[in-house]
């Protein structure tokens, strides 16, 4: 039977997790233990939600490392949400010999004979912005084609005959030396007999491209030039000997199949149509401005905003929530939303003027901030300034078993407390949060972080 008016309007709850997913989160399993804890805390949040039938509470997760992302466009009702494991940044070693090994791989075949100069003199531009970026970097370069070695005997590159392509190796070095060795290359040197990357014969390249980058810890970038295009039956053996070599891609190719797409994309890096010339054959645009660019900023771990950053964005992940939480994107029927800030180490971005600018937004002042410190390392002045209660602590996880009890705790016993308040349900006040907290459940003894 239908109540007289209809439904009653719920009121929106949000919850807000935010997640740090630095490198060092790799460290002791801390990442595989905050996946564990809000995996196990899933079912009790959704228990939540069924005790509170005029409550709609929803969630989102909003990571940060290197910037910050919401892991979903938006809130999603927690009765529906399914969690997904949170993947931390890789562990960075001690660079030596140069921080960053970018190779290129050219098509030489017949169809890049109105391209290649241009090609070779945008490389030429790439290198010097390269440079002027400040990155101590090495270049290599590898060109492939079917039909066979054409040229005279240098002792700049080596020749390899493969299964059906010829391909000549360039050994890393200076920006200076690469910007001499891609003079030499020309339209037909290894054969001129067509070049189509992704198809099966191809495969056998790319071990010969591991090869070219040095033994040392680095970062390993591949720039792929081809206006050809394969069938894709190499695809996944390409892709797997990349990974399996932690090479990122940038590709220049074709646009027309997927194979030089997928290239990029499953490596991690980026695609560009190499038509985008629109005729003029300049790529100068392409490898200058997008892929110089583009390889500059993730090497140097540069934001949009043009500052580089160190690791543990705290502010980049605090400006998204007050984007989120301002009073145009909020619903009109709201409950305090919850915010839980979970880190094990200290701000390197500016922090301060971000908190600064959330707590002005109204909805701020009347969330319910927790926060949750894993380890010694992390800064608990950070942790409580977040919070903006001097009567709410910040919680200290020494081990993965107290992560895991925290986190329940303020997922849960909180949740339930702001979903079911005793101020008579008021929207418009500030929800007095001290005695919504119970009792903290104890933390274990034995530190293993």
């Amino acid at each position: 039977m239908k109540r007289p008016g209809g439904e009653v309007a719920k009121r929106y709850l949000d919850l807000h997790l935010l997640l740090d997913k630095s490198a060092s989160m790799n460290e002791s399993s801390k990442i595989s233990s905050l996946n564990t804890a809000c995996r196990e805390a899933m079912p009790f949040i959704k228990s939540v939600q069924d005790e509170n039938p005029g409550a709609l509470i929803r969630m989102n997760v909003l990571t940060f490392s290197h910037g910050a992302e919401w892991v979903t466009k938006e809130p999603i009702p927690v009765e529906s949400y399914h969690w997904t494991d949170i993947k931390a940044d890789e562990i960075p070693t001690q660079l030596e010999n140069g921080n960053l090994e970018i190779v290129f791989l050219i098509d030489t075949s017949g169809s890049m004979s109105t391209e290649i100069e241009a090609v070779k003199q945008s490389c030429v531009d790439f290198a010097n912005t390269i440079e002027k970026q400040g990155l101590n970097v090495k270049l290599g370069l590898v060109g492939f084609d079917i039909g066979g070695y054409r040229g005279s005997n240098s002792s700049k590159f080596k020749v390899h005959n493969l299964s059906n392509y010829t391909i000549g190796v360039w050994e890393l070095n200076s920006p200076s030396a690469f910007k001499e060795n891609i003079r030499e290359l020309s339209v037909g040197i290894f054969g001129g007999a067509g070049c189509y990357l992704a198809n099966l014969d191809t495969v056998d390249i790319f071990p010969h491209v591991a090869n070219v980058y040095s033994q040392h810890k680095v970062k390993r970038v591949l720039v792929v030039i081809s206006d050809e295009i394969g069938s894709g039956d190499g695809l996944h053996q390409i892709v797997r000997n990349l990974n399996d070599a932690a090479i990122t891609s940038y590709v220049l190719g074709v646009s027309s199949g997927v194979a030089h797409k997928q290239i990029a994309q499953l490596t991690g890096g980026e695609f560009w149509d190499i038509h985008q010339g629109n005729g003029k054959k300049d790529f100068s645009s392409l490898l200058v401005n997008t892929v110089a660019e583009s390889i500059g900023r993730e090497a140097k771990k540069t934001l949009k905003d043009g500052t580089v950053s160190q690791g543990t964005d705290i502010g980049e992940a605090i400006k998204l929530l007050t984007r989120h939480i301002s009073m145009d994107k909020m619903p009109a029927r709201c409950l305090p939303p919850i915010s839980i800030l979970v880190s094990d180490g200290l701000p390197t971005d500016d922090f301060r003027k971000a908190l600064s600018i959330f707590n002005a937004e109204p909805w701020a002042k009347k969330m319910v901030r927790l926060a949750i410190a894993i380890g010694d390392d992390c800064d608990l002045s950070v942790m409580q300034d977040f919070i903006g209660n001097p009567e709410i602590k910040p919680l200290k996880a020494s081990n993965s078993s107290q992560l895991v009890k925290y986190f329940k705790w303020a997922s849960t016993v909180v949740l339930r407390k702001v979903s079911t308040p005793m101020n008579g349900g008021r929207i418009d006040g500030v929800i007095d949060v001290p005695r919504y907290v119970e009792t903290i459940p104890e933390p274990e003894n034995k530190i293993v972080w």
